[in-house]
């Protein structure tokens, strides 16, 4: 058994533990151990990213069959690896604040990434079912971290609530599968279902049909589509703002990166399933494009932004093959890229105390607050102008082609009709983006917006800028690299 192929799962998690007891220890001891707590996070990406690069290049199945590593799965661990250390990069200030447990939530960070990977490789629904619930449980305690919020409370209790009703149906969903085929492993089941004949003499039964739906229902909650999206709002506006990014960025990218092998490996030979992901998708096209319109906050209209982003992903995956995956896998990449940048900026504002509360919230939040911020600080004015342009979908940015891919992806596979509903709903959401951008450049100042004084930050927002305004150089080179890792 090459166990050097889970090294990188293994080497989180015993980072985690690390960190937790080298704080339990040592923490009380010197003042500023949080610091090291900090760099040692750090250091164990570092370790666990080179461990994924050095495992590219090997193909192979271990555990009894329970366990994938190849190229795609290898690529899609990398990029969640780097999201995470650009968050923990990105989480000092947080760190600095609430010393007392910075080394449990740098541990929960880990630890939910950890989850991810798993998801990522998972060869079994048995495994499948372990890293999503080592990722979910994680998520929950990150959710009410901010003990001094009244709505981050709630937000945990309502993530931990429904995400135990979606975790119930999955659970109910393989349990159907298992009941009709006998096997929760994914080569058994495509061995069994997947083949043409299977197929076109209608072998498959019922059960494992709609299990198959439960578990993608429950999978649907987890990347917050609509209509299993009630969650999303609250949990990102109720939890700080590093944990806000942790959700956008890594969190979501794994789980959809999951949805996407899960499809596309287990796909069962039945006509008209994408249908189920076309529907889907133009209804969180629609809940994001409406939804965000109303919203005052910055961070419920950006939690209403990712569902509307979900639901392009959706109408690719729904594109079975090598190039709806391409497509799909750009998209989160574009869409992981401006989340850093968006959310990042969240980290950046500042109220008259130190920690976020209810009532501060309110106004620093507020999209209002914005207004005259490109004459107070015309960078980090810039940088969100440019996010939100590529969030819309403007060319020539990054967030354009990735969409255009997408776009062109369910065109050439027969979804003429969901492509053109997703442009006019594309139009729609580059209303409340272009509001942004307005306040920011032409409303008078209600109030200067107070930004931390952070080079790290400002630096990587800027860079997110950057990368999506110079992706078009780089874009064939990009897309092929990452048709390559498709196996």
């Amino acid at each position: 058994m090459n166990l050097l192929l889970i090294s990188p799962e293994i080497t989180l998690f015993c980072g985690a533990l690390i960190i937790l007891m080298s704080d339990v220890f040592l923490g009380k001891k010197f003042q500023n151990f949080f610091y090291v707590s900090h760099l040692l996070s750090i250091i164990f990406c570092g370790i666990s990213l080179f461990l994924i690069i050095k495992n590219f290049a090997q193909s192979d199945v271990i555990f009894n069959q329970m366990f994938v590593a190849n190229s795609f799965t290898s690529f899609s661990k990398a990029i969640a690896v780097m999201l995470l250390t650009i968050v923990i990069l990105l989480s000092l200030k947080f760190v600095f604040l609430t010393q007392k447990i910075s080394a449990e939530f740098l541990a929960l960070l880990m630890i939910a990434t950890t989850g991810g990977l798993i998801l990522i490789s998972a060869n079994d629904f048995l495994v499948f079912y372990l890293g999503l619930e080592l990722q979910a449980l994680s998520l929950y305690l990150l959710a009410a971290l901010n003990r001094d919020s009244a709505k981050s409370s709630e937000a945990g209790m309502k993530y931990f609530i429904l995400g135990c009703l979606a975790s119930g149906i999955l659970l109910f969903g393989i349990s159907m599968i298992y009941g009709f085929s006998g096997t929760t492993n994914f080569k058994a089941l495509t061995d069994l279902y997947h083949s043409e004949e299977a197929a076109t003499a209608a072998l498959i039964p019922v059960g494992v049909m709609f299990g198959f739906i439960l578990v993608i229902t429950a999978m649907f909650f987890k990347v917050s589509a609509a209509p299993f999206h009630m969650w999303t709002p609250d949990v990102y506006e109720g939890s700080t703002s590093t944990v806000t990014t942790f959700f956008a960025t890594v969190a979501k990218f794994t789980a959809v990166m999951a949805l996407l092998r899960l499809f596309s490996t287990l796909v069962i030979g039945w006509p008209g399933i994408e249908k189920i992901f076309i529907f889907v998708g133009i209804l969180s096209l629609a809940v994001g494009s409406f939804g965000a319109i109303f919203q005052k906050n910055l961070k419920r209209l950006l939690a209403y932004s990712s569902i509307g982003h979900v639901g392009f992903v959706l109408i690719g995956m729904a594109a079975i093959g090598k190039d709806g995956v391409t497509a799909c896998v750009l998209y989160m990449l574009v869409y992981a890229i401006i989340s850093i940048g968006a959310f990042g900026f969240l980290i950046l504002i500042t109220g008259k105390s130190e920690k976020e509360t209810d009532a501060e919230n309110e106004n620093i939040f507020s999209i209002s607050a914005l207004s005259g911020l490109a004459r107070t600080n015309p960078i980090m004015a810039f940088s969100l102008a440019v996010l939100m342009f590529s969030a819309a979908g403007i060319p020539p940015l990054a967030g354009f082609f990735s969409k255009f891919y997408i776009l062109m992806t369910a065109i050439l596979h027969g979804f003429l009709i969901p492509a053109i509903i997703a442009v006019l709903f594309s139009v729609i959401s580059a209303f409340y983006y272009l509001r942004i951008v307005k306040i920011m450049y032409f409303d008078e100042p209600q109030s200067v917006m107070t930004l931390e004084d952070a080079g790290n930050l400002k630096l990587i927002i800027f860079l997110t800028a950057v990368f999506n305004l110079v992706l078009i150089i780089f874009l064939n080179p990009l897309i092929n690299l990452i048709t390559n890792f498709i196996p």
